[in-house]
């Protein structure tokens, strides 16, 4: 029972980890290529954390 524990505990950091670095990379990601323009930011923004969602689930 504690090791069933252990292993959902590991793969909700892990997930949670993975989500993170995709938010925070498609954030900087975005602010780099978009040349200043914001929607274009929002855009590639969300469209990689929609990707890393899809990855995940």
């Amino acid at each position: 029972m504690q090791l069933r524990l252990l292993k959902k505990v590991a793969a909700e950091f892990l997930g949670t980890a993975f989500l993170l670095a995709a938010i925070v990379g498609s954030g900087i990601m975005a602010q780099r290529l978009s040349g200043g323009n914001l929607g274009v930011a929002l855009l590639a923004n969300s469209l990689a954390t929609g990707g890393m969602l899809l990855c995940i689930s």
